[in-house]
């Protein structure tokens, strides 16, 4: 097919779906449309009924959603959904693909799915190592590889609830390691014992040092002796929570960026908000500076739509 000058992304996620009306040259945002209707609800949903196939029941949500867009031609737009639609909950499974893949993304398991009456859904698989999975990810990997050395190494960071650490080298994503960082402390800071030691608070200058304290811990792969060690500060030395909050995030991280400390890679640093904050704290912490790049968020937000281009231009 002839690559269209305005393409639909579709970010359909485990909690949330959003769809983006996107220029195709410029990758200007024209209209957005956001619901709490995750792949995980969706799915529920389905098993509750026994009228149409899995496929038909995501599509015809996808079709509605659509019309929220409010574009006149939205019958002839074409669908790039990357993420969870293609897992075995979301609206056809496709097979991950199989590390190494390229910056370009031609590598990657795509299908086209064309039902009457709707839109052109090009739907893009995920990514495996022979002991990791992701979904997702690459895309945005895929997106920010513009932005990465092409003759060069390196580690590209992605944090999040289960971050990612991408190795690439010479234009190809070479593997990966998925670390459960933000699921971990969601859990430990809500349901743990230590919940009553902490207390969330906006992040500021003052927490630096706590935070900086749980990354040495981490790093020096301190956790599990360091972790029932903040309920007995906030008992024997009435240690702030909020202060205690903050340790619990440096020792997490650190554990997960403690095996950077022996590579001499640059990492790439992706993340936006107080993620970028923390991140690059804790990076710096260990590494010269020279061998931390911290992406802008203008790159970041545009990332996404970058390698969802890429995979609708090998179609065109």
């Amino acid at each position: 097919m002839n690559v269209p000058e305005i393409f639909i992304s579709c970010d359909w996620g485990t909690s949330n779906f959003r769809l983006h009306l996107v220029d195709t040259n410029s990758l200007n945002v024209l209209a957005e449309h956001k619901t709490d209707m995750g792949i995980k609800k969706r799915f529920q949903d389905f098993k509750m009924q026994n009228e149409v196939s899995q496929e038909v029941f995501f599509a015809e949500y996808l079709k509605e959603q659509i019309s929220a867009l409010n574009y006149a031609k939205g019958n002839n737009l074409v669908v790039v959904a990357s993420g969870m639609l293609s897992s075995s909950i979301g609206m056809r499974e496709l097979p991950y693909a199989k590390m190494p893949i390229a910056f370009s993304g031609k590598d990657l398991i795509s299908t086209s799915i064309h039902r009457d009456n709707g839109p052109k859904i090009i739907l893009v698989s995920g990514v495996r190592t022979e002991t990791d999975v992701m979904r997702g990810e690459e895309i945005q990997a895929m997106g920010l590889a513009n932005h990465l050395p092409k003759e060069d190494r390196g580690i590209l960071l992605l944090p999040g609830t289960h971050s990612k650490h991408i190795t690439f080298e010479k234009g190809r994503f070479e593997d990966f390691t998925t670390y459960m960082t933000g699921e971990l402390f969601e859990i430990i800071s809500k349901t743990s014992i230590l919940a009553a030691s902490l207390n969330q608070v906006d992040w500021k200058s003052s927490f630096q040092p706590a935070f900086l304290e749980g990354v040495k811990k981490g790093i020096s792969n301190q956790q599990m002796a360091s972790l029932f060690a903040i309920r007995a500060s906030s008992l024997i030395s009435d240690t702030a929570p909020e202060q205690n909050y903050f340790f619990l995030s440096g020792l997490l991280i650190g554990g997960e960026l403690a095996n950077l400390k022996d590579k001499n890679e640059t990492v790439y640093l992706a993340a936006s908000g107080i993620y970028n904050v923390l991140y690059e704290l804790a990076l710096l912490s260990f590494l010269p500076k020279k061998r931390v790049v911290c992406f802008e968020t203008q790159i970041i937000e545009k990332a996404l739509l970058i390698g969802q281009r890429k995979i609708l231009e090998s179609y065109g």
